[in-house]
């Protein structure tokens, strides 16, 4: 029944109204920036909780180096989709509402993790390659999950987004990503196996690196 039409069931004029599909979309997706920007404003104090603190050891070289690769592929997105003009959909507009939705579920999923990771750590949160002094092993919560729930997270989120929008170019900045923060993984866990010794290798045993449930083991997620 076209939008506005009127039923006439049981001898009564009742208007109709219908949604259109790229209605609900914007709504969508206007939901999917709202839960983006909240999380973003939940890591705001990431800084304070980094910089000043006392430290035990802080790998800043690499961190300079990684950070400075995932600014480029940021920047490469930007150049791509506004300057070049280089966008194309994942998937056909009749099935963008579809694709939306489960862009939705991780955006939402993934902005979960983010924050139950961030609580969980409590005051070992770090924004970097770092060891606090008297820092503990957090190993509960999204930590018995996954070993790095902030990156999974993360990576949900990318991926989430590409499909909330339909957007090839952001799906490449999710797969340039899962580069980067798996040198994020690489060097973080080196530092804390010196630092944790044999507590960390036990729990690396048993805990996949960034994929739920993917099963334990160094090779593994």
């Amino acid at each position: 029944m076209p939008c506005g039409e009127v039923s006439r069931a049981n001898g009564e004029a009742q208007p109709t109204v219908t949604l259109q599909p790229t209605v609900v979309l914007e709504w969508i997706r206007r939901i999917g920036v709202a839960v983006i920007a909240l999380q973003a404003l939940f890591f705001l104090d990431a800084p304070f909780l980094t910089l000043g603190q006392k430290r035990a050891t802080w790998r800043w070289r690499e961190q300079v180096v990684i950070n400075s690769l995932e600014l480029t592929l940021v920047l490469w997105w930007v150049m791509a989709k506004w300057l070049l003009g280089w966008e194309r959909p994942l998937v056909p507009a009749g099935a963008a509402l579809a694709a939306g939705c489960a862009g939705l579920a991780l955006v939402l999923g993934g902005a979960g993790l983010l924050v139950w990771a961030k609580l969980r750590l409590g005051r070992w949160f770090v924004a970097g390659f770092m060891i606090k002094d008297g820092h503990e092993l957090v190993t509960g919560g999204p930590y018995a999950i996954t070993r790095h729930p902030i990156y999974t997270g993360l990576l949900a989120a990318f991926a989430g987004a590409a499909l909330l929008w339909n957007s090839a170019l952001t799906l490449a900045l999710a797969a340039g990503f899962v580069v980067s923060l798996s040198l994020h993984t690489m060097v973080e866990e080196a530092l804390l196996e010196r630092h944790f010794g044999d507590a960390y290798r036990a729990y690396r045993a048993r805990v996949p690196r960034l994929v739920p449930f993917a099963g334990p083991g160094r090779k593994r997620g």
